[in-house]
């Protein structure tokens, strides 16, 4: 089960953008049970990603892509009895105004990969800022080698019925992928103190060889959309959307 879950907020004109992702986990952990909770800070790679979005309306955006994660998770987000969070480092109260759920079976991804022509463009947008980290260090351009291989790592750890990481692939995946347009900038990050250096925008790229192969970049890329992309996910950082094409 894949799940989206957007909650529009009412933020009494605070500055309540993506800086704020990193408090928003701590909201989120209130919310669930204490032994979930406790098990999600054991795990390395999070079954959930959010982020925060501040465009016409601010929106707290928290996704789900295993179906423990969505039993565990979602339903205490959308109890009727939570409509509004302290963060309490800002003593800032916000207000929950509307929420919408939508949810897609990961079977629905598979038909995508096995049905119909693929073009072989992604419109890929970073939301929120995105970075890799390679060595020890930041890798803070959308590099597609770490773009599949997070993606690939990300897929795997979420599905006990497939290994979607494989060496061989991933290099005919690099090999034929290359990116044709991009509006990039750079930027930072806030968590804990520490500014991660990072990157934001938009790139498009063309995938060429077979078709199997352009299938399983946009299958990879669609469920990014949920796991989100690269380090610190579940904090906030690599929000991913796909354009769709």
């Amino acid at each position: 089960m894949l799940a989206e879950l957007r909650m529009k907020l009412e933020t009494g004109g605070t500055d309540f953008g993506y800086c704020q992702s990193s408090n928003m986990q701590g909201v989120l952990m209130q919310r669930l049970a204490p032994a979930y909770a406790e098990k999600l800070h054991e795990q390395g790679l999070k079954p959930y990603s959010q982020y925060l979005l501040a465009k016409e309306r601010k929106e707290w955006v928290v996704k789900t892509f295993t179906q423990e994660a969505y039993q565990e998770i979602i339903p205490p987000l959308l109890d009727g009895t939570f409509t509004h969070f302290v963060i309490e480092k800002k003593g800032w109260e916000i207000g929950i105004c509307a929420k919408e759920l939508k949810t897609t079976g990961k079977q629905e991804l598979l038909e995508e990969f096995y049905s119909g022509p693929c073009s072989g463009i992604l419109n890929l947008e970073f939301l929120t800022p995105t970075a890799f980290k390679s060595n020890g260090r930041y890798q803070i351009f959308p590099d597609m080698r770490y773009i599949y291989q997070s993606l690939m790592n990300k897929y795997s750890a979420a599905s006990a019925e497939m290994e979607m990481y494989d060496g061989e692939t991933l290099e005919q995946l690099v090999v034929h992928s290359s990116v044709v347009r991009y509006r990039l900038h750079s930027t930072f990050f806030p968590l804990e103190g520490v500014k991660i250096p990072s990157f934001k925008g938009e790139i498009t790229v063309k995938v060429g060889g077979t078709q199997t192969m352009a299938r399983y970049a946009r299958l990879l890329a669609r469920f990014g959309e949920y796991a989100g992309l690269g380090i610190k996910t579940a904090m906030g950082m690599g929000g991913l959307k796909l354009e769709r094409v």
